[in-house]
């Protein structure tokens, strides 16, 4: 069996082939190549292009599509394969080491009979402990007590002064219960809290037993004191929470993101902060990133802000192709199906 890995900056292909061979043994062939592009934000700034239009919108390496013309298996992170090189591959299994799938061409793929593989859940605890993180900062001023001592500020007063209080007791609404979401419910458990979520794709006796109540979104922004996203991007979603599920938050309510930008409507949620419609916002993820210097957020009060860090964890990017992989095997080895193929 032939593999062509295609690694990037954060995760190279010589990581790439090594688990490869150790998932599969020392017999299969494997040919890697990087995409390098000329800088870390040419990097980022491509990775964004390819997560609004598609793997068309970024620059693979031109000698990607002569390594895949023999190939059996294609591993990529976040590398576009664009249609040309899907076209002209012989592989009939292509895996991303990512959750989305957004820089493969699926279409190309499914026309061609090429099955195009995720990786589920494969950053999950990252992102999980991350969300933690930010609604006990954004709560209680971690960050902005922090920046303000840096600056020589012993600094008692901010924004959320008037109704700081414990998380012990408060309502915590999750926009989206995949693995991510389920494991944000789990890890609150000790903190005493009630947990609602709103998912269309989840039936009620899925969370039987598990302390969720599944409500409306608009029951959910009525209610909580948290709203957590962690819904996938797409046509349906994007913009979900608008200015009509701002007006329905508590004014001392959180909303936090660690999914996608485009899940939340960037000016309804601007001008809310503006106007202390809601308590505050603590966001990873931005509508163009990096975000711009002048973007208002970052003259705000009432905003916690990281630059795309929920994911990014050493263990994560050590595991995501072995998780990958394994599953493949799995699949090969049974000549089974998987719910890690999209098409």
């Amino acid at each position: 069996m032939k593999f062509l890995v295609v690694g990037d900056p954060m995760l190279t292909a010589d990581t790439l082939e090594k688990a490869v061979r150790d998932v599969f043994g020392e017999e299969v062939v494997v040919k890697g190549v990087d995409w390098k592009p000329e800088s870390e934000e040419e990097f980022w700034f491509l990775r964004s292009q390819v997560e609004k239009f598609g793997p068309s919108a970024g620059k693979p390496p031109v000698e990607l599509i002569e390594a895949g013309k023999d190939a059996d298996v294609i591993i990529t992170h976040h590398t576009p394969l664009n249609k040309e090189l899907i076209e002209q591959s012989s592989a009939s299994y292509v895996g991303v080491c990512r959750a989305g799938t957004e820089n493969a061409d699926v279409n190309a793929a499914t026309a061609k009979g090429t099955k195009v593989m995720k990786t589920m859940g494969r950053n999950a605890e990252a992102v999980s402990d991350f969300t933690i993180a930010l609604l006990l900062s954004e709560l209680r001023n971690l960050a902005r007590g922090h920046a303000a001592l840096m600056q020589g500020d012993w600094k008692k007063k901010y924004a959320n002064s008037g109704f700081m209080g414990d998380v012990r007791e408060k309502t915590i609404g999750l926009v989206g219960l995949g693995y991510i979401g389920r494991l944000v419910a789990h890890k609150l458990a000790n903190f005493n809290v009630r947990v609602l979520a709103y998912d269309p794709y989840i039936k009620a006796e899925a969370v039987q037993g598990s302390g969720v109540e599944l409500v409306s979104l608009e029951e959910l922004c009525k209610q909580s004191d948290f709203i957590s996203i962690h819904a996938r991007l797409s046509k349906d979603t994007a913009g979900l929470i608008g200015k009509e599920a701002l007006s329905w938050m508590k004014p001392t309510a959180y909303l936090i993101n660690t999914a996608r930008a485009g899940l939340i409507n960037e000016k309804a949620l601007i001008e809310a902060l503006q106007n202390r419609q809601i308590g505050g916002a603590a966001l990873d993820v931005f509508w163009t990133e990096p975000i711009a210097k002048d973007h208002p957020l970052l003259t705000m009060e009432n905003v916690t802000l990281t630059p795309h860090l929920a994911g990014a964890t050493n263990d994560t990017f050590a595991q995501t192709p072995y998780l990958l992989l394994r599953e493949l095997k799995r699949v090969l080895d049974n000549k089974e199906t998987s719910s890690w193929i999209v098409n």
